[in-house]
């Protein structure tokens, strides 16, 4: 039979003139490629059409889309499993689909490009070689830890067998992506080539077929039962430090796996299946699909135009303009940096320089992020920038003076934006003749780690620039969440609530110990004052003074103490603590285990509150972008599911009185809000 005359909706078959077959999956109607099971059922019908064709010399998996490879599984299908012995069933059928593929007695072959993740990454796994192409977006990646389970189709057996215990266990553990580098120092690839070379290679394996890596002498000593159990210990010890059993089991269950039955005996993948299957109706499990589906939603602001920032101009080189530019120029955008501090645009430029080191590490790479970063006092580059973005200090009076300078010699078709984190879009934009042009594109610190980033629509934004905003954002690779103009926005209205309690219990001589043990306890990665002295004191005190109430007179009154002291937090090394090196020193003296509980409960009202009056002033129009905002932008605990997710888990009564308490007013005034009607 010639396979290339058989035809299949999501794949495309074509044999060449030297008996290579090249299988591509293109999956129509869609950016990514999924493994959707009527992908997986197309597969299983092309292994067997590989395997009646005699004259067939090896196969080659490659994707038709430029996008990436395979991004995984198809999440919506997991999502909507709820029986696991169904799970388990789907699970063991895509184990022995892709054991058929290792099982071909001629090579195959998987071209890399682009991202590969999830179960495209467990497919890889089961083919004889593995080529990846040296472009920035190639990366490897098993991150299903991250939705609550683990490799399904046999990726945490395979992984071991390829990798060793050590380094394959660490690959699933941490569901971190390798670049193409990376991962042919690790061993998960054969071979790093140029794009225009990925053809070239797949056929040079399948032709000359080099030898097939095979699990070292010290690796099966690893798969020694005893050995297993002693570096199973280790493997949790390392785990406990980062996340809880409760919280998170999937790692745990990954190891206990291994520890059980090894990944050398095929019984291995049929104990992954069924502790998939297991991990399918957890808690967890749910809430963090949840989260993937909130992810996507943002993802999918700004769909509806194509716009592309090649250059964008920064005003303001300090620590967020600097690392604003930073982040930027590594996704490939060309900076020009204005600032009249030669020394602040220095630090903004060795930052830079620090940043492209640690996340792409090729000198070749760090060189050209270098290069797209263009120091520019003089401003010169407003003039021909896609999108300008204002990072000066709080100042009104400044930002109006740098606005009409912007407006004067920007390009009439650039996005003016600017990054306020207190200030009204309205009072920055009466100084534009055309204040339509003006949207707030407003991060958050760290610029590098945190995923989110609010996109502003004041009372006059364009809604095509606002959504030009949200684009840009997801070109580099944050997540856009549309708010509308309001004292703090979203995310530091919500968080304003947490620092609150905070400093209410500090105000009334609580020890900095218990206040962020309670956080802690809460699930956010640091308590309040730590997080406030991340964020800086004087941003904190810039937010509360656009607020009302006598919450924010507290806030003020501690954080001007600070302040007035020259104690702005981290940036300053000293804050609510004093920072080495960039950590903080902690006290030795251990919490009140009680005081910390009562504490909690009071944080966690302060977010709720707060975020509700979020949704009743109409900040945001649903639950899921306050849910998006809680998780994305402050950290609140993915393995809830986000705040107001967490909170409809509780008595809907007994959270409205604690709620009326809180508030000091009758319940009815809670259980009639609009916020309320929505939760419920």
């Amino acid at each position: 039979m010639n396979t290339a005359t058989k035809s299949y909706k999501n794949w495309s078959l074509q044999e060449d003139d030297r008996h290579i077959l090249w299988v591509a999956l293109d999956v129509p109607h869609t950016t990514a490629n999924t493994l959707s099971f009527a992908v997986l059922q197309e597969l299983a019908d092309i292994v067997e059409t590989i395997k009646a064709n005699t004259q067939c010399r090896g196969v080659v998996f490659i994707s038709g889309k430029s996008s990436g490879f395979i991004a995984g599984a198809d999440v919506k299908e997991i999502a909507a499993v709820e029986d696991a012995n169904a799970a388990i069933s789907h699970m063991r059928q895509v184990q022995t689909l892709f054991s058929q593929i290792e099982a071909l007695s001629i090579p195959v072959v998987a071209a890399i490009h682009g991202f590969c993740l999830g179960g495209g990454t467990e497919l890889v796994l089961a083919c004889h070689y593995r080529i990846a192409t040296n472009e920035r977006h190639t990366t490897i990646a098993l991150p299903e830890v991250k939705l609550g389970i683990h490799p399904g189709f046999g990726g945490s057996v395979r992984a071991v067998r390829l990798l060793g215990a050590i380094a394959g266990m660490n690959f699933v553990l941490e569901g971190r992506g390798v670049d193409a580098q990376q991962a042919k120092h690790l061993g998960l690839v054969d071979d790093v080539v140029p794009l225009r070379e990925l053809r070239r290679a797949a056929a040079y394996y399948i032709e000359h077929q080099p030898k097939v890596k095979k699990m070292s002498w010290v690796h099966k000593i690893m798969e020694i039962s005893f050995v297993r159990h002693l570096l199973g210990s280790l493997f949790k010890k390392k785990l406990a430090a980062k996340v809880k059993i409760d919280q998170y089991p999937a790692p745990y269950a990954v190891i206990d796996n291994w520890v059980n039955v090894g990944a050398v005996e095929e019984k291995a993948f049929a104990v992954e299946a069924e502790s998939v299957g297991r991990l399918l109706s957890t808690t967890t499990c749910r809430n963090l699909l949840h989260v993937f589906s909130l992810q996507e939603k943002l993802k999918a602001a700004g769909k509806e135009v194509d716009f592309k920032v090649q250059h964008i101009h920064i005003i303001g080189a300090g620590v967020m303009g600097g690392d604003i530019a930073a982040w930027c120029a590594v996704q490939g955008i060309k900076v020009t940096l204005q600032d009249p501090s030669a020394e602040a645009l220095g630090s903004a430029v060795a930052r830079t320089y620090e940043l492209a080191k640690r996340l792409l590490k090729q000198n070749h790479l760090i060189q050209a992020t270098m290069d797209r970063l263009c120091p520019d006092a003089a401003g010169d580059g407003i003039a021909y920038a896609d999108l300008i973005l204002e990072a000066a200090v709080e100042n009104l009076a400044l930002k109006h003076d740098i606005f009409k300078k912007i407006e004067a010699h920007a390009r009439m078709d650039a996005v003016l934006a600017t990054n306020t984190s207190s200030l009204g879009l309205a009072d920055i934009g009466s100084v534009l003749a055309q204040p339509q042009r003006l949207v707030g594109i407003h991060f958050f610190n760290p610029v590098a780690r945190m995923p989110l980033v609010e996109v502003v629509r004041g009372k006059h934004t364009d809604k095509m620039i606002a959504a030009y905003a949200a684009s840009f954002v997801k070109q580099i690779k944050k997540l856009p969440l549309l708010v509308e103009d309001a004292p703090g926005f979203l995310v530091n209205q919500i968080v304003g609530g947490y620092f609150a309690e905070a400093f209410k219990a500090l105000n009334a001589g609580e020890s900095i110990e218990v206040i962020d043990a309670a956080g802690r306890r809460l699930g956010m990665p640091m308590g309040p004052l730590e997080l406030a002295d991340q964020v800086g004191l004087d941003v904190c005190l810039a937010v509360s003074e656009h607020l009302i109430g006598k919450e924010a007179a507290l806030a003020q009154t501690v954080l001007r103490a600070k302040i007035d002291k020259g104690e702005l937090g981290r940036k300053t090394q000293k804050g609510f603590y004093v920072y080495v090196k960039g950590k903080p020193v902690r006290s030795k003296e251990k919490a009140d285990p009680q005081k910390v509980i009562v504490l909690e409960r009071q944080l966690f009202l302060g977010l709720l509150s707060r975020a509700l009056l979020c949704l009743d002033e109409a900040i945001v129009n649903s639950i899921d972008l306050v849910d998006a905002g809680t998780i994305f932008g402050m950290g609140f605990p993915p393995f809830q599911g986000g705040l107001l997710h967490y909170a409809k888990t509780m008595d809907k009564q007994n959270l409205a009185k604690e709620l009326a308490v809180y508030r000091n007013v009758p319940i009815q005034e809670i259980e009639s809000s609009s916020a309320w009607k929505l939760l419920w």
